[in-house]
């Protein structure tokens, strides 16, 4: 497992030229997630993970949205998205997602954008979303999840080391990430090259 200071290591290292690898890369998986999150105007929305800030022109201006990211490299470049657009509904902060700073039930909904495999405890991280997000809230993931096809698992479990040096997993599971965190899943849609990713809504459990 990846200590909190080196995935701010490696992810201070990709600020420099992460949109120029990703912006279109995963283009489709964000345009998906914004879709299923529907915002309604007034809604609160923190986006857990938000690096680069490429998702943020996505969203109406009608919601308050919230982005916090443990690379403070990366929000730099996020920062300077928000005022070239004049994105005067985004808050930035520099927060580890998996210890947030905000009470409990604060947002209406939470999104995560190819975040929590790139987490040292994924589980906690999605606990902490639970956590800040009002119960029958809306919860978006844009992520790998584990391949359901003996042969690609396989393959994922022996590529896992290396990619772990570039900042993220190939081995985790969406089924138990949502039964330990009393997620109910109401809608994926595989997104991206090869469909090898998915955009998943769930809603969040009364507690």
């Amino acid at each position: 497992m990846e200590s909190p200071d080196a995935v701010i290591k490696i992810y201070d290292r990709w600020g420099k030229f992460y949109d120029l690898v990703f912006k279109h890369v995963f283009s489709e998986g964000r345009n998906v997630g914004v879709d299923l999150l529907d915002l309604k105007p007034g809604e609160k929305l923190l986006e857990v993970g938000v690096g680069t800030g490429l998702s943020l022109p996505l969203y109406p201006p009608t919601s308050e949205i919230i982005a916090i990211d443990i690379s403070s490299k990366m929000l730099e470049k996020a920062k300077e998205k928000i005022e070239k657009m004049g994105l005067n509904n985004v808050e930035l902060a520099v927060m580890d997602a998996q210890n947030m700073a905000y009470e409990d039930n604060t947002f209406d909904c939470v999104t995560a954008c190819y975040v929590v495999s790139a987490a040292p405890d994924p589980h906690k991280v999605v606990s902490e979303i639970c956590r800040v997000c009002k119960p029958g809230g809306r919860v978006v993931f844009i992520n790998h999840f584990k391949s359901q096809k003996l042969l690609l698992a396989k393959f994922e479990e022996l590529i896992n080391g290396v990619c772990k040096k570039f900042g993220w997993e190939t081995t985790l599971d969406l089924e138990p990430l949502l039964e330990t965190n009393n997620l109910t899943l109401e809608r994926q849609e595989r997104v991206n090259i090869f469909d090898y990713w998915r955009a998943v809504l769930c809603i969040n459990s009364d507690k």
